[in-house]
């Protein structure tokens, strides 16, 4: 494992000249920098709105050509980075021109089991004045079919890929623009925040600020609660699950004073799925006693065979969320899943889920942990909270992949691991759970999802609707958000969106009808 030291940098061919360079031109001589362990590093220059192919067989976003566009003037940094004898990372990094620049570093994530370079991120991140840099995970795939190759690979999933990625860019930023960062930020949403937050315990000199959203945090006992979901809903069909997701509106929303389709609080809502067991046989308007068994086990928190929780239940009102529904309940087994199983904890790519799937596996899966630790679940992150670092999360209560509950776990273990009082808490780490939002962005009508914290979920660049900017006066003037007024506004919208304050925890929104507006309630 890397320590958080700098490797060796050598700068050749930058001696002073009596010509100023041009932007080109210093982009160029960038290519002539040689770092320990880069065995790779190649440089081009684009202006606003030209693109290039990417050196990879996968983009984020990017379709099937794989171009990747700017939409301002950047030095693109393309290096490889050798991690061990049989693992490398690609790491790409996107340096705007020095009058662009704000001093600010923004290093990006990746999502699922893949290994792809968020263009999505890098490219708005140099658009709003930051360095963005992003990397592959430590493998070139769309998948986690490389992950079966090394456990070295394995090792740059969990968190070695990040911390290297963002040693290197801080050298290559140094070097272009003749000065060090003044700050240096992060962005990631479920891999991406796992992958986030895991750096702030392991590497807690990395990041000054870190935007974590939807963190895969317990990594294998949430993919295996995900798979035990899926085989339990193979025994529901399209108009069984209407119904349900009917019932869960009916005893759920309005809790919160508003019938939206909106289940604010999760922790509310004790959904009683027994209440459409069919009075005799099996009718379309009720469920089969094995049919309600199903939709409990769906709804149920995961537990060890001693009985301790190994991870939360799905949210009520998450079934709602038809984006990524055939992920987690569609015909096939869950993907993620399959693959972990598969290709980390079997090294067997003909590996089946059996109906039975449970204790045994998750014992095998947690065997392969201790041997390569990805579930990134440790509370200790007193290291970053010593440093004076801000971590900044989110987590959207209709979210089907990762429960929200699972960010509330984490954050109520850290509070215990540190022994630190609420307002100590606020001083580093900060939830909002967004009541509707799904999984990352995207969600309800009404659930006001864009809240900042991807380029194209801005809606306002006032910092109190925009997570980045608000983790960026959290750090630079020691300022941190209270609320975040999320919108629902996109491009074919009224140019007067609704709105909806979302609270830090642990306050709670709620609906006031006297203004026609939410306010946070703390709680008791």
């Amino acid at each position: 494992m890397f320590g958080a030291r700098l490797p060796q940098v050598f700068l050749l061919g930058l001696v002073a000249t009596a010509v100023a360079l041009t932007d080109t031109q210093r982009c160029a001589r960038l290519a002539k920098t040689h770092i320990k362990n880069v065995h790779s590093l190649d440089t081009l220059y684009l202006r606003a709105n030209e693109s290039y192919r990417v050196p990879a067989s996968c983009g984020s976003g990017l379709g099937d050509d794989l171009l990747a566009q700017t939409s301002v003037n950047v030095c693109v940094v393309h290096a490889i980075y050798n991690t061990s004898r049989t693992s490398a990372t690609r790491i790409e990094v996107w340096l705007p021109d020095p009058d662009a620049w704000y001093g600010r570093i923004l290093g990006t994530g990746g999502g699922g089991l893949a290994g792809c370079v968020d263009y999505d991120d890098i490219k708005w991140g140099s658009s709003i004045h930051f360095a963005a840099f992003g990397h592959d995970g430590g493998h070139d795939a769309p998948n986690g079919v490389a992950l079966a190759k090394s456990d070295e690979i394995i090792i740059d999933y969990a968190t070695r890929a990040l911390h290297v990625a963002t040693v290197t860019s801080k050298l290559l930023v140094r070097t272009y623009y003749g000065r060090p960062h003044d700050n240096a930020y992060y962005n990631g949403c479920s891999n991406g925040g796992r992958q986030g937050v895991r750096n702030a315990h392991d590497f807690p000199d990395d990041f000054d600020g870190i935007l974590a959203g939807a963190p895969a945090f317990n990594f294998i006992n949430l993919l295996a609660q995900s798979n035990i979901a899926n085989l339990a809903s193979h025994k529901l069909k399209d108009d069984d699950w209407a119904l349900v997701k009917k019932e869960v509106l009916r005893q759920c929303d309005g809790l919160d004073g508003l019938h939206d389709e909106i289940v604010t609080d999760p922790d509310a809502c004790q959904f009683l799925p027994e209440v459409l067991l069919c009075q005799g046989a099996k009718r379309a308007d009720c469920l089969s006693p094995e049919q309600v068994e199903a939709v409990r086990t769906i709804h149920s928190p995961l537990y060890g065979q001693s009985g301790e929780l190994l991870a939360p239940r799905l949210d009520p009102g998450a079934e709602l969320d038809t984006g990524l529904w055939p992920l987690i309940f569609g015909p096939s087994f869950y993907e993620f899943g399959q693959q972990w199983w598969q290709y980390v904890v079997y090294n067997d790519s003909t590996w089946e889920p059996s109906p039975d799937f449970g204790y045994k596996e998750i014992a095998d899966a947690n065997a392969r942990e201790a041997q390569v630790p990805v579930a990134s679940f440790d509370p200790d992150l007193s290291a970053f909270h010593k440093r004076g670092g801000k971590l900044l999360t989110y987590h959207g209560t209709r979210d089907i992949l990762i429960p929200s509950g699972t960010s509330l776990w984490y954050y109520q273990r850290v509070q215990r691991a540190l022994s630190l009082p609420p307002s100590a808490m606020d001083e580093f780490y900060r939830l909002f759970l967004i009541p509707g939002m799904s999984h990352c962005y995207l969600g309800a009508d009404a659930s006001a999802w864009q809240i900042g914290q991807i380029g194209f979920t801005v809606w306002s660049n006032a910092s109190d609707s925009h997570a980045l900017f608000a983790l960026v006066d959290w750090v630079e003037k020691g300022t941190g958000p209270e609320t975040i007024r999320g919108s629902t506004l996109t491009t074919t919208n009224a140019t007067t969106p609704p709105t909806r304050l979302h609270c830090k925890y642990p306050a709670k929104s709620v609906w006031q009808p006297d203004v026609q507006d939410w306010t946070c309630i703390e709680s008791p």
